[in-house]
This record gives structure tokens, sequence and C-alpha cells, in this order.
């Protein structure tokens, strides 16, 4: 009996929540038997729930795994569940449900790292990595440089798996499009999705918003997400005269009617383990705009699916929206050849079954 377990006390909602929900949901659709274990009343817990999925709820914090009680109850749930293999997404989830796990000898356990961020070199991460996790599977020839920049022999190679990230163009695209925002006369739209916090680097949109500004273009900056920066976000825009150009959206339950409501996607995030949000602005026939660092590169096809720019250069960002706000033919064909290229690359179906065959137990 392969029972899947996916593990993740997360309690907002991100790339590696969608993940795990849409992973679950391809195994419970197939006939398998699949729990999910979050975090109680996240969207995680609720968005599985509605789909038919056995949930169990439990709140961790980062020194969880060092209370015997808690580490007793997660090894209860995965032995009465008759749990074979045990996906997790986070470090916090990692060291108490990854130890739990090997005290009972029971599931396969698999840590998947989303996020192109170096693995610290201390002994918990050397214990889990080595003698706890069997196989890591990575979204990205980025992220899968990242687990061995600190310490060469952190990870062995022969655990790695290297699967990026997959997405149902069927299901995204499905349904009727309700645009988020309307065009005001003949502005330029551009917008960003993401979580309000520091990786994101939206300051550096709203200085890059300054900077159009400055140049004399008629644009409208819509964002998308919420998060622990959002009051700080929006007095910067208020400090620097942005209240007309800047317009924040809050927590979009239906990302192709916001990209629908744009011209060009943008992305400032100092890193991603592979950016879900240019893919789905892809399929919306969106090019974007993006930092050449990390995986960017893994989805923006240089000049011809978008642009990629050094890395904090606002005069080259806005030099690259400026072209494509000046030429419609461009962006229109960039935008159609972004959405083959997705489409051809990380349609779900194909992804899915890569992924099942690593977390598969034998």
């Amino acid at each position: 009996m392969s029972n899947y377990c996916f593990f993740n006390t997360v309690k907002a909602w991100g790339g590696g929540e969608k993940w795990h929900l849409e992973m679950a949901n391809y195994l419970h659709k197939k006939g398998k038997n699949v729990l999910v274990v979050a975090a109680p009343n996240s969207p995680l817990s609720e968005k599985a729930m509605a789909l038919g999925i056995t949930v169990k709820t439990i709140k961790l914090s980062n020194l969880s795994f060092l209370n015997p009680l808690v580490l007793i109850r997660i090894a209860h749930i995965l032995k009465r569940n008759k749990v074979k293999s045990l996906v997790m997404n986070s470090p916090r989830d990692l060291k108490s449900a990854g130890i739990a796990s090997k005290l009972i000898k029971s599931p396969l356990i698999i840590f998947r790292r989303g996020s192109d961020i170096p693995v610290k070199n201390n002994f918990l991460n050397r214990f889990l990595y080595q003698r706890v996790v069997h196989r890591v599977l990575v979204n990205s020839a980025a992220t899968k440089a990242s687990l061995n920049k600190k310490n060469k022999s952190m990870v062995p190679d022969i655990k790695i798996h290297l699967v990026p990230n997959g997405i149902d163009s069927k299901v995204f695209l499905g349904g009727a499009i309700n645009k988020l925002y309307e065009r005001q006369n003949d502005e330029f739209i551009l917008c960003t999705l993401g979580r309000l916090v520091a990786q994101k680097n939206h300051n550096f949109l709203l200085n890059l918003a300054l900077e159009l500004k400055q140049r004399g273009m008629r644009f409208k900056l819509i964002i998308g997400g919420v998060g622990p920066l959002e009051e700080a976000l929006k007095e910067s825009a208020r400090e620097k005269a942005l209240l007309k150009e800047v317009l924040f959206l809050g927590f979009i339950e239906e990302p192709k009617n916001f990209y629908n409501s744009a011209d060009l996607f943008v992305l400032s995030s100092f890193w991603e383990g592979f950016g879900y949000v240019l893919a789905e602005a892809s399929l919306c026939e969106l090019p974007s705009v993006a930092f050449d660092l990390s995986s960017n590169a893994q989805i923006i096809q240089e000049g011809k699916t978008g642009t990629l720019v050094p890395e904090g250069d606002i005069t080259h960002f806005a030099d690259a929206i400026e072209k494509l706000c000046k030429n419609e033919s461009l962006r229109i064909e960039m935008g159609r050849a972004a959405k083959r290229f997705v489409k051809d690359n990380f349609e779900a179906t194909d992804i899915f079954e890569k992924v099942e065959a690593v977390i598969r137990p034998k």
C-alpha cells in the first residue's frame, strides 16, 4: 500500500504549499492513499479538505523537535496512517517530522527544497541531510547547487533528484476571465505577484516605478500578495508620491485574472527556487522582465519570452519595460512564445509523473 504523507505546517500560502497541494491532489485523483499534515486553519489544510484529501493538523515551532511529546504525536500520526512516503518542504518540518519518522524506521523520507539559499553547515543540518533524509527533491539547477555551497559533502549527489515544478495549464487557464483591474486611458500595466516579504524585494519595484514616472511614462504597477511588509511598502509608495501609479490588490485568489489585467510581468526577487509566477504569467501570454539570477533563466528565454537584466539595475530594467511598452507587436510575440515554452517544458502531467517516481516507496 503506497500511503503518501505531505507534511507542511507553514501557516501562510506560498509556492511550497501550492506544490504540496497539487502533488497531493494528483496522487489522490489516481486513487492513492494520501494524507496532508498541515497547520490548523491554514490555506493548505482548508484547500486539501475541500478536495476530499484526508488532513491532520498540528502546530509546530522551530524548536518543536526538542519536545519528545511532539515527536511521539507525529510518529503516532505516521504509524496510524501507515505512511510509506513522507514528503516535507520546510526545515522546521524536516527537524520534527523527519526525526520522528527516523525513530519509527518506516517511511521513505523525502525533503523537497525549493529555494536557492545555501544550506548552513552545522551539525544538525549534516545529521538531517546525511542520516535522516533518503532523497532530496530540488526544482532547479540553482537550488541543487545551493545544497553544497557551504559544505561540498553536505548532500551526497546520489540523493539529489532534480525535477522542475509543473503547472496544469488546462486547470490554470480554465473558466472565465474576470480582470481585477481595467486600463485607464492609454496606461501601460505592469504586474507582480508574491508575498510581501524581504525576499521578493518590492522596494526595488517602487524605485523602478519612480524611475518610470520620471521618464514620463504613463503606467500602472499592480502588486498582488500579502505579507508582513505590506504597510511599510504602502507608506513607501506614499512617500514617493506613487499612489496614482502603484496599486496594492492584496491576496489574489485567481491568479489568471490578475495576469490578464496586465501587459507585462515584472519580478524583482533576490532569489527563486522555481519561478511559479513566471510560469503562470507566461501561460497568460505575458512576457516577463526579471533579474538574471537564481532559476529565472530556467523559465525566461532571453530576448524570446522576456528580458533578464543585471540584479539591482534599475536603468536596464526600465529600458526593457520601455522597449516592450513601445513595441506592441514584439510584446505579443514574446507573450505567445512564453506560453508555448511553458506548455512544452513544465506541463503538470509530465512533471508530476517524474515527481511520483522520486517519492514512490519501494
